[in-house]
């Protein structure tokens, strides 16, 4: 991908301002895993062209790290080590984008954007809003700034990109058209906090057959979900579902732990999850019934109602007729 970018650029010879969407097939599952799970799991199996000059490295499966919503298993390392190597697969693609942009001396006035749409392709991350599944990596390069390497601890969304990249393009845009807000305020200044202290998410469906609607509000201490079908046991996007770590323990311990989370709460949610994450940040003990944190379930509640109103969502309705 980034040699095909590479030969656009070498003949582009449009002086007007470049916009370039690198959406790379990594980190992903290719297709090519439905096998014997007793064996190697193949699921990222997307390969690097040995004429491509990429030497491309792997992981130990006794040596990775494994997240603490993960199963420590010998199954979930080795699906992880070939998860890590389509992650550095990325990487060595970013760095030939890089080169590429150099060698057309676009570098020194560019914007790059590094994000990811969802968390990591493991059952208890990506389709759900749990915080493995809503926290992504974003790293922003402005060659123009003179500030580096500085962290943010503002919380952002995706729907805040639209808005920076036109913000940061100098375009004149009604900032009421868009979901989200330019994020050029904390690019000045990182340490900002005021105001960037909630994020909204909002999950229908992955695939046709994985319709499972949830809402959630995020504040710096508390998230309230809101699972809509809560009544129905909680469907898998079908990577997922046949990713090797989940059929390992859904054969062998149904009624064990995923990581730290049993298996049946996984499948079986209520309608209200509440989680204090500085106590709490495994999202394991639902405070949703909890007495001592009514004021705050309310007060979530309303403003996970007053976002659905909003943005149009459709799933307002049900506020009313249940």
């Amino acid at each position: 991908m980034a040699e095909q970018v590479a030969a656009f650029l070498a003949e582009r010879d449009d002086p007007r301002p470049l916009f370039l969407y690198f959406c790379t097939a990594d980190p992903h599952r290719s297709g090519q895993f439905r096998q014997d799970i007793a064996g190697r799991p193949d699921s990222f199996g997307n390969l690097v062209e040995p004429r491509s000059g990429v030497s491309e490295p792997t992981y130990s499966p006794g040596e990775v790290l494994v997240p603490d919503f993960l199963p420590d298993t010998a199954i979930c390392r080795a699906e992880l080590a070939q998860y890590y190597q389509s992650v550095s697969r990325v990487d060595a693609g970013l760095g030939r984008l890089r080169q590429a942009l150099d060698e057309q001396g676009l570098a020194e006035n560019m914007v790059l954007i590094y994000t990811s749409d969802h968390g990591i392709a493991f059952p208890g991350a990506k389709t759900t809003v749990y915080e493995p599944g809503l926290r992504v990596p974003l790293v922003v390069h402005d060659a123009r700034s003179l500030r580096r390497g500085q962290a943010c601890e503002a919380l952002v969304s995706l729907v805040d990109l639209t808005p920076t990249l036109l913000d940061l393009a100098g375009g004149a845009f009604p900032p009421n058209r868009f979901h989200g807000r330019s994020l050029a305020p904390l690019l000045a200044e990182p340490q900002r906090s005021v105001g960037w202290d909630r994020v909204y998410a909002s999950h229908t469906f992955h695939e046709v057959t994985m319709y499972y609607p949830m809402r959630a509000v995020r504040t710096e201490q508390f998230k309230l979900i809101w699972n809509l079908a809560s009544g129905l046991p909680y469907p898998f996007a079908s990577d997922l579902w046949e990713a090797p770590t989940w059929q390992d323990l859904w054969r062998r311990q149904p009624e064990g732990l995923y990581g730290r989370r049993k298996i049946a709460d996984y499948l079986q949610r209520p309608a209200w999850e509440l989680y204090d994450l500085r106590s709490d940040p495994d999202e394991l003990h639902n405070l949703a019934e909890s007495p001592e944190h009514a004021d705050v379930l309310g007060q979530l509640q309303a403003e996970l109602r007053a976002f659905q109103e909003r943005t149009g969502d459709p799933w307002l309705s049900k506020w009313s007729y249940e």
